[in-house]
């Protein structure tokens, strides 16, 4: 398992392809893997202009 920090840092790097195109929404969701076989789901919530890291789950297997 990584550490939320890890989760967080992969997470915001892949945020920019998730961005929804509706401006009116304030939340969002996405999974991602870490290879080999580890995925996460994170949510994010936008204040103003600046979209937050909320939480993460990892991927029961």
């Amino acid at each position: 398992m990584h550490t939320e920090e890890q989760i967080k840092n992969i997470a915001d790097a892949l945020l920019s392809s998730f961005l929804p195109k509706d401006a009116n929404e304030t939340e969002l969701t996405f999974h991602f893997t870490i290879p080999p076989n580890q995925s996460y789901k994170v949510w994010y919530k936008r204040k103003k202009a600046i979209w937050s890291f909320e939480k993460f789950e990892a991927d029961k297997k």
